[in-house]
């Protein structure tokens, strides 16, 4: 007699013809006998070959435009893009046993990244995407020798150095904006965070570029593991397990190492995990908490402004199935905390929208003027885009879009029990679900509280498409997108298909040409 389910609403994927993928063939879910094994999140629902197809001939036709177009007509001009579209210029490889490192743990992700992240227990898949994405990123900044690690933020262009001269904070905002035009470049193009930021390690005996070094790189760590954490919430756990090996090695973190815009990038992922997760729960503290790292956010970087489309698509789509007046009062919760934070800010002199116009009238000023305007919005900025993200990603935001979407039928992958005491705690947080007790079934409250949003992985890489058009055509990103982008990508690399090795192997050996061959000033 065939036993009953329970009464529990879930969603069920339409069955679909598997795709051919790039590496060899996946073997069926379950097959592994862990139930939770790598046919879960490998043999699951998979887009159809022609979208990924149409995905690469897309990213190859941008790389191409925007290479060619800015080798004929922007490289030889004196802004800054000799290899355009990209900051710096091109030199012959220069492989050397230094990029072995990066090499490995690119490989051992391709590799295995797939099956562990389908094994694991949840609760380690941020952590070791966020571990892995710094580490890899940190290996690929000092395949050249240690030193490249800090010598681009040691520049007289940078925060660092300008922050040691920096006497009292409140003296700082008061004149900030108008003392502007006489800052360094990298100061003038962002509100004080920055330099708040270098100005307290050094307070704190941690000055130095080094120590801003590390503090960017396990940022980049922490923005990877933090969107796996927002996917999770908003479309389920099949998908952000399968973005995780993706999220760990993106070909930006050639640039992640050695800049402050990592910094960026994780407080806006952490910032939309919280309104995710803020969402789910129903809690409006969770939602203020999210909106004062999203105000922190916006006092680093004006580039953040339109990121918070990402975290309002966070917030209304975990928070679809709720009443006007609790959805109204979870965004209010986040905006008046961020709100609050620009005030209290704004009351010790630094008003937000008066250091915009100043930033932008300097931008003006400088380099903007000199730099074509129809090149890099065209074609430039998104062939620097299309090299950061690798073509897996654009298969992948090409494979879920709309009416294509991944679907989580699972919801949240039970967790596991296991035996007491610190060994067992160690295990219950790596096995998967099937080596501990039978996992028993979510109950109905929290299986709705996780389930996933219906279609939810477009949700965030369509919302982080639509921030970045805003970016390009604001005219303050000409150029040097590589860089000032870096806290779009992860949103973006969510679509990417992480659970195919093969495609993380393109993305890997596209990070190592670029380490290779371009000589960037990051």
């Amino acid at each position: 007699m065939p036993t009953r389910r329970p009464a529990i609403p879930a969603i069920t994927p339409t069955p679909i013809a598997p795709a051919p993928a790039l590496g060899r063939p996946r073997s069926p879910a379950g097959a592994s006998g862990t139930g939770v094994g790598p046919g879960a999140v490998e043999g699951g629902p998979a887009p159809h070959a022609g979208a990924w197809r149409v995905g690469v001939v897309l990213w190859v036709a941008i790389v191409a435009i925007g290479v060619g177009w800015g080798t004929v007509g922007v490289a030889g001009s004196e802004v800054a893009l000799r290899a355009a579209p990209l900051m710096g210029h091109w030199t012959w490889p220069q492989p050397g046993l230094g990029l072995v490192p990066a090499a490995g743990i690119g490989l051992a992700v391709a590799g295995h990244g797939p099956r562990v992240a389908a094994r694991v227990r949840w609760a380690a898949v941020p952590a070791l995407t966020g571990l892995t994405a710094a580490t890899w990123t940190a290996a690929l900044a000092a395949s050249g020798d240690w030193s490249a690690l800090t010598e681009p933020l040691t520049t007289r262009h940078e925060y660092e150095p300008f922050a040691a001269g920096v006497g009292g904070l409140g003296p700082f905002l008061a004149t900030y904006v108008d003392r502007l035009p006489t800052y360094p470049i990298h100061v003038q193009g962002h509100p004080p965070g920055p330099v708040v930021l270098a100005w307290a390690l050094d307070r704190v005996g941690l000055g130095g570029a080094g120590w801003l070094a590390a503090v960017a790189i396990a940022a980049w760590g922490a923005a990877a593991g933090a969107a796996s954490v927002a996917a999770r919430a908003v479309a389920g756990e099949r998908a952000a397990r399968r973005a995780a090996p993706a999220l760990a090695v993106l070909p930006a973190a050639v640039w992640a190492g050695t800049s402050v815009d990592p910094v960026v990038a994780a407080l806006v992922a952490v910032g939309a995990a919280a309104l995710a997760a803020a969402g789910r729960r129903r809690s409006v503290r969770g939602a203020g908490a999210g909106g004062a790292v999203l105000g922190v956010a916006l006092l680093c970087s004006y580039g953040a402004l339109p990121l918070l489309l990402v975290a309002a698509a966070a917030l209304a789509a975990t928070t679809a199935g709720a009443g006007p007046g609790t959805r109204a009062r979870l965004a209010l919760g986040a905006a008046g905390t961020t709100g609050a934070l620009l005030l209290a800010v704004g009351a010790a002199g630094f008003w937000w929208p008066d250091g915009l116009a100043a930033t932008r009238a300097a931008y003006w000023r400088g380099v903007a003027a000199d730099r074509p305007g129809l090149y890099l919005t065209l074609a430039g900025n998104p062939a620097a885009l299309a090299l950061a993200v690798g073509p897996a990603t654009f298969a992948g935001v090409v494979a879920i879009a709309p009416g294509r979407a991944l679907r989580d039928a699972d919801g949240v992958v039970p967790l596991t029990g296991g035996s007491a005491g610190v060994g067992g705690r160690v295990g219950r947080w790596l096995l998967p679900a099937s080596a501990g007790r039978a996992a028993r079934p979510a109950s109905g409250r929290r299986r709705r509280r996780l389930a996933p949003v219906p279609g939810g992985s477009w949700v965030l890489p369509a919302a982080a498409l639509v921030a970045l058009a805003a970016a390009d055509l604001s005219q303050l990103s000409r150029g040097e997108v590589e860089r000032i982008w870096l806290p779009y990508f992860p949103w973006l690399a969510l679509a990417a298909p992480g659970d195919r090795r093969g495609w993380l192997a393109v993305q890997v050996a596209l990070a190592l040409v670029l380490q290779s061959v371009l000589d960037s000033p990051w």
